[in-house]
């Protein structure tokens, strides 16, 4: 067992937590009209933006274009209800200030052009993201929804590298670094479990080769202190591959650590934990029923709300 190897999760972004209802106390109104949304291409340069909480293209994405959500510079944080494709519900999303002069901003590069393995599959749903008509939305979450009991690591627009939002999912191996197996697939909200996994709405968190790396870990961050009790999986239910982890460790940011046994089945599989607040945690010490043998999560979810 490893313990306090959490505590590199997010320093910087507890600090960060402990200022997201600043913008509330400094008299001034976080409204629609203090959001800007924009399309912005490889070069840098603005090809449509918004001040109205709503962009909408007619604009067919190239290899490059990011959408960009950023709030007025007074704020140190922002909790937003973001709609990023009309093939996605909307999702609350919280994005702190990075850098003093900076914004908090939310910044999706459009993930039409994958890299490694299979990347002819994708993990997004099939016609996301295509065509030529776009409406992007963003909004402030209201207070009801920020305190809602809800899965705080959940994020359908979550992508690989270093984000400037969350929740925010990585892994020190995914399996090729094909998309389809991406550590982000694993707070997406598509729980679709049995089946073929090779296609959406099936993908997963797959490590590398159990050989070649046996101690494959999936870390989430949520991006200021949360509240949680509860923790859900769902491991990948195929026929084929039967093979799946029944002892996983849980550690969290303030050092403490849940056993969890995971089942071979296609369902959500609930496990209540003690109430604590952490900034993130780390799926480790992943041990399979057949011993070196492919396995993945299809979903893990974290249950709670924002800490006090």
């Amino acid at each position: 067992m490893r313990r306090g190897v959490v505590g590199s999760i997010g320093m910087a972004n507890l600090i960060a937590g402990t200022l997201a209802c600043s913008f509330i106390l400094g008299g001034q109104a976080f409204g629609q009209d203090t959001i800007k949304i924009a399309l912005i291409d490889a070069e840098g340069k603005t090809v449509k933006e918004s001040l109205k909480g709503k962009l909408e293209l007619d604009h067919g994405y190239v290899k490059g274009d990011r959408i960009v959500i950023s709030g007025d510079d007074w704020l140190d944080s922002m909790e937003l209800v973001v709609k990023v494709d009309e093939h996605y519900a909307e999702t609350i999303l919280y994005a702190p200030k990075k850098t003093v002069p900076d914004r908090p901003k939310i910044e999706f590069p459009i993930p039409l052009w994958l890299e490694g393995w299979h990347n002819d599959i994708s993990p997004y749903p099939p016609k996301a993201f295509k065509g030529k008509k776009h409406i992007i939305t963003a909004r402030p979450a209201t207070r009801k929804e920020i305190n809602a009991y809800r899965n705080l690591a959940l994020n359908p627009m979550d992508h690989r590298g270093i984000s400037t939002y969350f929740p925010h999912a990585t892994s020190n191996s995914e399996w090729g670094d094909a998309a389809l197996y991406a550590a982000r697939n694993a707070i997406d909200g598509f729980v679709e479990a049995t089946g073929d996994h090779h296609t959406w709405p099936r993908q997963s968190w797959g490590p590398y080769r159990p050989a070649d790396h046996p101690d494959p870990q999936l870390m989430v961050e949520f991006g200021r202190p949360v509240e949680i009790d509860k923790l859900v999986v769902v491991v990948r239910h195929n026929d084929n591959q039967s093979n799946h982890w029944k002892d996983v460790t849980v550690e969290f940011s303030d050092g403490s650590t849940v056993e969890i046994n995971p089942k071979y089945s296609g369902d959500r599989q609930e496990f209540p934990i003690k109430k604590r607040v952490v900034t993130g945690m780390r799926f480790c010490d992943l041990g399979a029923e057949v011993a070196g043998g492919y396995a993945a999560f299809i979903e893990v979810e974290a249950w709670g709300k924002p800490a006090e």
